[in-house]
């Protein structure tokens, strides 16, 4: 399994980013493949006519990597990663990656599997993201973030770690509308909500 000693045996170097700070910008060559030791990531687009406006990709945290597709086909970022919070991780040069990979071939089938991961949740987003149906892109959005915690088999319930904001981002609604459909959710005993968070 991929961790931090055999990252570290590469050459990365432990990277501290603060809240909204860039870790790579749309449109810069790839050039380091990251590991986040903590806190959590976002992928992200601005719009092009109002930069206010942004669509998340994803949400990486703990033990998670992000930037590898780029390396493999040697493109430019199609989007942004920013820091969510305060988060440590890990950069390894590009070169020293592949290296890596070559050298320790038992870790292709972790980087296909979760390439896959990838893949497979664009697929579901894709259809449910232009759908009218606002429910449905939210739990949607939700349950693929519970079947994808790495502590759902420890624990009897899912508290999401999304905020009213990401969730809209993630699936392009309006604040304002996501509130109202959390609302309607609980209502309808979909989800709970505990001292502010949602829980499945």
């Amino acid at each position: 399994m991929m961790n931090k000693e055999l990252l570290m045996k590469y050459g990365a170097e432990l990277v501290h980013y603060k809240k909204d700070d860039f870790i790579f910008e749309e449109g810069m060559l790839p050039d380091n493949f990251y590991f986040i030791c903590s806190g959590q990531v976002k992928l992200n687009k601005f719009d092009a006519s109002d930069e206010t406006k942004e669509f998340i990709y994803d949400i990486y945290s703990k033990g998670q990597f992000f930037g590898d597709p780029s390396i493999f086909l040697d493109l430019k970022y199609l989007c942004n990663a920013i820091a969510v919070n305060s988060a440590n991780i890990l950069v390894l040069p590009k070169s020293d990656f592949l290296k890596m990979l070559k050298e320790n071939q038992y870790l292709n089938s972790q980087i296909h599997y979760v390439l896959s991961e990838k893949l497979y949740y664009q697929g579901v987003m894709a259809p449910i993201i232009s759908s009218q149906d606002a429910e449905n892109r939210i739990m949607t959005l939700l349950n693929h973030f519970k079947d994808n915690s790495h502590c759902v088999l420890a624990k009897p319930s899912y508290e999401v770690d999304l905020t009213r904001q990401q969730i809209g981002d993630m699936t392009g609604l309006r604040v304002e509308t996501v509130i109202r459909t959390i609302k309607r959710l609980k209502l309808n005993n979909k989800l709970r909500i505990i001292k502010g968070k949602i829980v499945l």
